[in-house]
C-alpha cells in the first residue's frame, strides 16, 4: 500500500488489472500537497503475493478487507481506474457513508467482445514480456495475466451498480478506448443519478498517464466542487 500527504481529505486511489498503485504517480503528485492519498496493490499486482481465484468476487473481498483494516475516521474519495472502477463503484454503492465521492476513469459496466477483449484473452502468455520492456505498465507475470483473463472477462458486469451510486461521480472516458465504447461510457453516466461526465481524446485504456495533465486539472476541479449537489454534462474536447 502506498501512502502519502498529511490532507484531512483522504483519497483512495484503485488501480486497473495488470497495473499497481504507480500508474496513478502523476496524480499523486499532482494532489500530495492538499490530501492524503492511499493506493493499495490487489493481489498478484505490483510485487503482492497471489493467492489463486476463480471469481472476480475475491478481488472484492480483499477490498472490502483492505477498508475494514484501514478504518478510515472520515469518508473518503475513491479515484478509480478500469478494474479499480468496477471495485471501488460496487464498494460506494454497498458502503455509501464511508464514500464521500468517486471517480471512474475508463470503467465500465462489462466486456464487450471486441478485437482487445479478444488480443488480451488470447495473448496474455506475452505479459512477461511487456512487463520487462512496461514495468511501469504491467506488474503482472504471463501467469497471473491468464488467471486476470479467465476471471474477469466473463464475470464482470456491474451494470445494475450504478443507479445505486449515490455521491457525487466523475466519469473520465476516452474517446477511443479499446476496452470500453464510448456508447457503454454515456450508458454508464445515464444511470448514475449525481455524474458528470467527461471525454478526453484518448486512444489508449490509461487516461491518467496519457492525458495526465488534463485528468489533474478534471480531478482537482471535482474535489474542489460543492459536494452536492453536482452536475451533469458531456465536454468534447
Amino acid at each position: 500500500t502506498y501512502s502519502g500527504g498529511e490532507g484531512k481529505e483522504t483519497l483512495v486511489f484503485l488501480h486497473g488489472a495488470a497495473s499497481s498503485w504507480w500508474s496513478f504517480r502523476h496524480q499523486y503528485r499532482h494532489l500530495v500537497g492538499e490530501y492524503r492519498i492511499v493506493a493499495p496493490n490487489f493481489r498478484g499486482h505490483g510485487g503482492t503475493p497471489w493467492t489463486e481465484t476463480e471469481q472476480l468476487e475475491d478481488f472484492y473481498a480483499d477490498i472490502c478487507q483492505w477498508f475494514a483494516s484501514m478504518d478510515f475516521p472520515e469518508p473518503v474519495t475513491i479515484v478509480s481506474h478500469s478494474l479499480g472502477g468496477y471495485l471501488g463503484a460496487r464498494y460506494a454503492s454497498e458502503h455509501s457513508s464511508r464514500v464521500r465521492r468517486l471517480v471512474l476513469m475508463n470503467s465500465c459496466g462489462n466486456f464487450e467482445w471486441g478485437f482487445a477483449r479478444a488480443f488480451l484473452e488470447y495473448c496474455w502468455p506475452g505479459a512477461d514480456l511487456v512487463r520487462r520492456l512496461l514495468p511501469g505498465l504491467v506488474s503482472v507475470n504471463s501467469y497471473m495475466a491468464g488467471c486476470l483473463a479467465k476471471v474477469i472477462f466473463p464475470q464482470w458486469n456491474c451494470w445494475d451498480i450504478y443507479p445505486k451510486l449515490t455521491m457525487p461521480t466523475l466519469i473520465i472516458f476516452g474517446t477511443f478506448d479499446p476496452l470500453f465504447s464510448l456508447k457503454q461510457g454515456r450508458r454508464m453516466a445515464a444511470l448514475i443519478p449525481n455524474s458528470h461526465f467527461e471525454i478526453l481524446p484518448c486512444s489508449g485504456h490509461n487516461p491518467q498517464l496519457d492525458h495526465a495533465r488534463e485528468v489533474n486539472r478534471l480531478v482537482r476541479d471535482f474535489l474542489k466542487a460543492p459536494s452536492a449537489p453536482y452536475y451533469r454534462s458531456v465536454s468534447l474536447y
